[in-house]
C-alpha cells in the first residue's frame, strides 16, 4: 500500500493517509485543502500512523532479531 506525500490542493476525506515530514499521517474527519499534518492544533485533524516493518529472514529461514521483544501468543 502506497501513501501518496501530503499536497497543499488536496482535500483529505476521513481516514485517508499521506506522508509528511518522513510520517505516516491520517486524517480523522474530512478535512479541507491546504491543512497540514503539524503546526498549530494539528493534532485535532491528524493522527501519526506507526508503520510496520516487514520482518526480515535469514538465509537458514529463521527470523532475525530486530530490536523489538515478542512473545508467542500461543499457550501449550
Amino acid at each position: 500500500m502506497s501513501t501518496e506525500p501530503w499536497h497543499p490542493k488536496v482535500s483529505y476525506s476521513e481516514g485517508e493517509r499521506c506522508r509528511y515530514a518522513g510520517e505516516v499521517w491520517e486524517a480523522k474527519f474530512d478535512l479541507t485543502r491546504g491543512l497540514k499534518p503539524v503546526g498549530h492544533l494539528s493534532e485535532k485533524f491528524w493522527r501519526r500512523v506507526s508503520t510496520v516493518r516487514p520482518v526480515k529472514v535469514s538465509r537458514d529461514g529463521r527470523k532475525t532479531t530486530n530490536g523489538y521483544l515478542t512473545r508467542s501468543m500461543s499457550h501449550n
